[in-house]
């Protein structure tokens, strides 16, 4: 066929087209047609299958996580109580409202029994934290190196928490005297038990 011929062509009478033409043309619309129906029909149900196998994967994962959970559930709960055990030792060792002075009480006697000389032993502002409230207390003594050693020894051994934040130590004079000065804490709780 030539340009003429296909120039000549009518739409209209696409039945009686030559037999390729009418196949590249019925090629052309049911590509046009498969295309098209794609786009409005499958195009979002595709999406949306998409998104469902990514999300049975995470419940998968999850599903996973929960039942290495609940396997081990009697394990957590034993060790739950056991925190709670050690966690009911350790606020026994805090001192409570009535028994901070006591505390000063047994420091000032540990520094007299290792014979220091106490210049300052006092409480500062108590320090709202979290799950505790600090109790700052300030001491300031003299005596001798061993006798300084001796005391810190037995305060780190007393029935309760004291941390010492930072400490400064002087030589005072020439008879080998030394001025100690301790910022120390101890703590109150304000935490509950853990429920199972």
């Amino acid at each position: 066929m030539s340009m003429d011929s296909l120039r000549e062509l009518d739409i209209n009478e696409l039945p009686f087209w030559p037999r390729p033409f009418r196949i590249a043309v019925l090629v052309i619309i049911a590509i046009a047609v498969l295309g098209l129906s794609y786009h409005f029909i499958l195009a979002d149900e595709w999406a949306n299958y998409k998104r469902e196998v990514a999300k049975e994967s995470q419940l998968k994962q999850d599903y996973q996580t929960k039942y290495q959970t609940a396997v081990n559930l009697p394990l957590y709960r034993e060790q739950l109580e056991q925190l709670n055990s050690d966690l009911e030792t350790l606020l026994a060792m805090l001192p409570n409202d009535d028994e901070t002075p006591k505390l000063l009480d047994d420091i000032s006697l540990i520094g007299t029994k290792s014979g220091l000389r106490f210049d300052r032993i006092e409480w500062l502002m108590p320090q709202p934290r979290e799950f505790y409230t600090a109790l700052p207390m300030r001491i300031e003594l003299k005596g001798a190196y061993h006798q300084i050693g001796d005391f810190v020894g037995q305060m780190s051994s007393l029935d309760r928490i004291i941390s010492v934040k930072d400490f400064k130590m002087q030589l005072q004079d020439d008879e080998g005297t030394l001025s100690l000065s301790i910022n120390a804490e101890t703590y109150r709780q304000q935490t509950l038990r853990a429920q199972p």
